[in-house]
């Protein structure tokens, strides 16, 4: 009997086994599934995703669901699903530095990252990811091992340099560690041009002793050594810090970024204009009129000055140009979820561009009093363009209705 009865319960295990078709994710806290890892000594693997992601939802049905797939991941690590935009996965994708979906974090067991991967993958490069997560994880210099020889004291500044290299490698805060070593660096080398250049290239983050000196001292790096980093300093602390804290409301913190950015040596015409759509943005909330004018025309007026036939042109080589590989056969249209609808969104590229453009500056214009007729006015005329060019833009056909009343002086 006790055989039959062994028998049986292995057929059951076999069954489970076998239904068993994709990543079986860990469910429980982040604090739980941590003391698990410590229990099992087994790496933890986490998809942090969002459920508005697209890549997300494929790697979901496509990639997670496959046999081979969850067998590798099975035999490496426990594996763990995080929403970046709700609980814990808010703070947690803020302290892994995570900007765009799906990431992958790869922890050893005691809890320290060891590798980050971002973006989609299809099912081989997916499980070879795998492998390089292990072989990272049984690299003395992974970023693990060296935060937890960081949290035990080592203030070495040949292993604080290597441990920055590290941290920005995997794009991780590392403003810590960047006041450490600050802190050690001696006074007479401070200010030279190659010291303030290798800060320079390791600020990842706004929170940092490190940072403020570098912005009162940016004036002492050489043309050569700003023209380095100014795409890293504006990208990091000007697109992502400035807009976080504007986000966040911390407009103290957001004005000195933004000032800073605008002293950035060789700014392009690409940067410039977030800069400008940032002061759009920034004078609407403080009511500074005077900016907010000075931003809106500045947005629209290459927008406003192309045609619209030039407009519907523009619309039509930019979607020819991208659907040329699948008229060619070069690239399946049918393997593509959701083809036939990005299919209607290329159709209008240029024409979203400077909808987008003509409607923020009509939007924020709409805020001016009444006296203000010219301008109220000319918001107007972009609205209408708006109109023209892509009438489905929501709340559009009010703000129309808004700017209408406001210009005649019939709503006070």
């Amino acid at each position: 009997m006790k055989k039959l009865i062994s028998f049986c319960s292995l057929i059951l295990v076999c069954s489970a086994a076998s239904a068993q078709t994709g990543i079986a994710f860990f469910k429980g806290s982040w604090k739980e599934l941590l003391e698990e890892a410590r229990l099992q000594h087994r790496m933890i693997f986490v998809d942090v995703y969002t459920e508005w992601c697209g890549p997300c939802k494929y790697m979901d049905r496509e990639v997670f669901t496959d046999p081979g797939v969850a067998r590798k991941y099975a035999d490496q690590f426990i594996a763990y699903k995080l929403d970046a935009e709700k609980g814990e996965g808010v703070t947690l994708a803020r302290k892994y530095n995570v900007g765009a979906y799906p990431t992958f974090l790869f922890l050893n067991s005691d809890g320290y990252l060891v590798h980050k991967a971002v973006g989609e993958r299809e099912k081989m490069p997916f499980t070879q990811l795998a492998d390089v997560a292990v072989q990272a994880g049984a690299d003395r210099n992974n970023p693990g091992n060296l935060e937890k020889m960081f949290n035990e004291g080592n203030r070495e500044p040949g292993f604080l340099r290597n441990y920055l290299s590290r941290l920005a490698a995997a794009d991780l805060d590392n403003s810590e560690v960047l006041d450490a070593y600050f802190a050690a660096i001696p006074a007479q080398v401070l200010n030279n041009d190659s010291t303030l250049l290798f800060l320079a290239r390791q600020v990842n983050g706004t929170r940092s002793a490190t940072l403020m000196y570098l912005m009162d001292h940016y004036h002492l790096l050489s043309d050569a050594s700003k023209a380095q980093v100014t795409g890293r300093l504006f990208e990091k602390l000007v697109r992502k810090g400035a807009g976080t804290a504007f986000t966040d409301r911390r407009l103290v913190e957001y004005n000195a970024l933004l000032a800073f950015g605008k002293q950035l040596y060789g700014l392009n015409a690409g940067q410039y204009k977030f800069l400008n759509r940032l002061d759009l943005l920034y004078s609407t909330l403080v009511r500074d009129y005077s900016l907010l004018k000075k931003a809106g025309y500045t947005m629209t007026e290459k927008a406003f000055s192309v045609s619209i036939d030039s407009i519907r042109r523009e619309d039509k080589r930019r979607y020819d140009k991208i659907m040329q590989p699948f008229l060619s056969g070069e690239q399946d249209s049918t393997k593509m979820p959701g083809f036939a609808e990005e299919r209607k969104i290329v159709a209008q590229i240029y024409s979203r561009e400077i909808s987008d453009q003509l409607y923020t500056a009509a939007h924020a214009f709409a805020q001016l009093p009444a006296s203000e007729k010219q301008a109220l006015a000319d918001a107007l005329q972009w609205a209408r363009r708006c109109n023209e060019l892509m009438p489905e833009i929501k709340g559009l056909a009010d703000l129309i209705q808004e700017l209408e009343k406001k210009k005649d002086n019939k709503r006070q």
